[in-house]
C-alpha cells in the first residue's frame, strides 16, 4: 500500500519506521517505546521479541536459539503531522469563502498543536506573478499564524504546479528536520490551472507531473474540490487526487472535523 492513501483510509498503518513519537497519527517507530505491534528478523537488535524468537527455534525444532530465529520487536506510538495547505485565491466565486476556511483550518489545527506538536504551513498564490509563495512556513505558533494570514490578496492567476512543488520542497525540509513527522498536502482548489512551470508548458500536464512526484516522495495528499458544478468536467482535482494516490472531497465537506479524523486515524 502507498504511504499516500494512509491518510485516505481510517485504521491502516504505514510502513515507515520512524526515529521519535507524537501524538497523532499511527506510525512504527525505532525507539523502545511504545506498543509491540509485531516483530521483524533481526539477528542483531536490543529490543529482543522473546515470543516469537521462541515460536522460530520452536517450528525447527531446536532445544537452543539460533541467530536466524532473532526477532526483534516493531513497536507503534503515534507521531506528529506536517500539514502544508495550498489554497487557490485566484478570482473565481468562491475565492474568498476558501481563503477563509482555510484560515480557519489552520487556526484551528494549531489551537492544540503544542500539545500534539503538530506544525502547519499555507501556500498560496502571488497577486500578479506567475509563481506561489509561502504564506506561512511551517509553525506550531498560533500567533505567528494569526499574524501572517491576516490578509492573502487575491490573485489572478492559478499558478498551482508551482504550489504543489513548493509545499513538496517544504515538506521534505521538514521530514529531514523531524523524521518522525507526518506530511500532508491539504490543496484547495477549483481544479482549473492557468500557469505551467516553464514558459510554453502546460499548466495542467505540469499539475499532474508534481502530484506524482508527492506520490513519489512519500507525502499524503487530500484535494478539497470546489469547482463550480458548470466547470466541473474540466477540473482537474479528481485527476490530482489520483495521481498522488490521495483523498478528493467536495469542499463543503472539509472540516475541522473531518480532518481531524482524518489525522488521527
Amino acid at each position: 500500500m502507498n504511504a499516500a492513501l494512509v491518510f485516505a483510509r481510517p485504521g491502516r498503518r504505514d510502513a515507515v519506521v520512524r526515529g521519535a513519537i507524537g501524538r497523532r497519527a499511527r506510525s512504527l517507530v525505532s525507539l523502545r517505546k511504545g506498543k509491540y505491534a509485531r516483530h521483524r528478523l533481526s539477528a542483531h537488535s536490543s529490543d529482543l521479541a522473546l515470543d516469537a524468537t521462541v515460536r522460530a527455534a520452536a517450528i525447527r525444532r531446536r532445544t537452543t536459539i539460533e541467530p536466524e530465529d532473532l526477532r526483534r520487536k516493531l513497536r507503534e506510538h503515534r507521531s506528529p503531522f506536517a500539514v502544508c495547505f495550498i489554497v487557490d485565491n485566484s478570482y473565481s466565486v468562491q475565492a474568498e469563502r476558501m481563503v477563509e476556511k482555510v484560515k480557519g483550518l489552520t487556526l484551528r489545527l494549531l489551537e492544540d498543536a503544542t500539545h500534539r506538536g503538530d506544525r502547519v504551513a499555507l501556500v498560496a498564490f502571488k497577486g500578479g506573478v506567475p509563481e506561489a509563495t509561502v504564506a506561512l512556513p511551517l509553525t506550531r505558533s498560533l500567533s505567528r499564524a494569526t499574524r501572517q494570514l491576516e490578509r492573502i490578496p487575491l490573485s489572478g492567476r492559478t499558478p498551482l504546479a508551482d504550489a504543489l512543488v513548493r509545499a513538496r520542497r517544504l515538506l521534505r525540509q521538514e521530514m529531514v528536520k523531524h523524521p518522525n513527522a507526518f506530511p500532508l498536502v491539504v490543496c484547495v482548489t477549483d481544479g482549473l490551472p492557468t500557469v505551467p512551470l516553464r514558459p510554453g508548458g502546460d499548466p495542467l500536464t505540469d499539475a499532474l507531473a508534481e502530484a506524482h512526484a508527492l506520490r513519489a516522495a512519500r507525502i499524503g495528499f487530500v484535494v478539497a474540490d470546489a469547482t463550480p458544478s458548470q466547470s466541473a468536467s474540466m477540473s482537474c482535482a479528481p485527476g490530482l487526487a489520483s495521481a498522488a494516490g490521495g483523498l478528493h472531497l467536495a469542499f463543503d465537506d472539509l472540516t475541522a472535523g473531518t480532518l481531524g479524523a482524518m489525522m488521527e486515524t
